[in-house]
């Protein structure tokens, strides 16, 4: 089944299709993926790159943010997204044999910038936005800070997850639920808490 999706700039598009699909534009679906009850929000921009991309037999729920055009949100094979929301203005890149439970968040960038003086107009383009039907489309990215997020193979990241931007969650890795992951987690090491520290390695 083919989906000509061309742009949808502030609108959500719900997919509940579990057979073999490819998008030509936005989406490639891999063989025997289900993208059932996920949300994908493309908020600015409207070229024809691929946007979303998910391997074979894998298994993908929540809500996907693009913010800007240059996004791109890379999901591998045999990976479980039991729900949650990924923010992306970069790239958020997920490995094989990834498993996610559910109300995680993963955000590739800052959302606002630190300094008050650079964010005090964030509110009004945000409702200039909603008025006219184009969700983020006024949104000034520039002095928002951002960087890729990777999770590597076979990582387990538990229920109500935070990772952050610039973030790599290494192969095997476990994040414990609830913790706020601001820096690199090396391979097979199990991290918890706010911010998220290493409790021990496992193999």
């Amino acid at each position: 089944m083919t989906l000509n999706i061309k742009a949808y700039i502030g609108k959500i598009i719900n997919y509940a299709i579990s057979s073999k699909r490819k998008n030509e534009h936005l989406m490639l679906i891999g063989k025997g993926s289900t993208i059932k009850g996920a949300n994908i929000e493309i908020r600015n921009g409207s070229n024809n790159n691929i946007r979303f991309t998910v391997g074979d037999n894998s298994i993908v729920n929540g809500n996907y943010i693009f913010e800007k055009e240059t996004g791109k949100i890379t999901i591998g094979s045999r990976v479980f997204i039991g729900g949650g929301m990924f923010i992306c203005i970069e790239n958020i890149e997920i490995g094989n044999d990834v498993m996610f439970s559910w109300g995680c968040t993963v955000a590739d960038n800052n959302s606002h910038s630190l300094i008050s003086s650079e964010r005090k107009d964030d509110v009004k383009d945000w409702k200039k936005g909603i008025d006219e039907n184009k969700i983020g489309y006024y949104k000034n990215w520039d002095n928002v800070k951002h960087g890729p997020v990777i999770i590597k193979d076979m990582a387990w990241i538990g229920f109500n997850s935070i990772i952050l931007k610039g973030v790599t969650i290494g192969k095997g890795a476990v994040v414990a639920a609830g913790s706020v992951v601001t820096k690199d987690v090396p391979d097979f090491a199990v991290v918890a808490g706010n911010p998220a520290k290493i409790i021990k390695f496992t193999t």
